[in-house]
């Protein structure tokens, strides 16, 4: 199983060779401001057991209304 998040940079904070922006946990919706990799590494740390929690029930969900077709 795979969990996605959605990174946003600030393109002229890249250029100047720093890391500012928000990082999204796409399942749950969590959103955190990122001014480093560290952030964004400590981010997902925190989120992915929730993540493949809440992937686990949309698939669950999907494949039950699936059924009712």
């Amino acid at each position: 199983m795979f969990v996605s998040y959605v990174l946003r940079l600030r393109p002229e904070s890249v250029r100047d060779g720093r890391f500012v922006g928000e990082v999204e946990a796409v399942a749950t919706g969590h959103r955190f401001a990122i001014r480093s990799l560290e952030q964004l590494a400590a981010f997902i740390r925190e989120t992915v057991s929730e993540e493949v929690l809440a992937g686990a029930n949309a698939s669950s969900r999907q494949g039950r209304e699936d059924e009712d077709w």
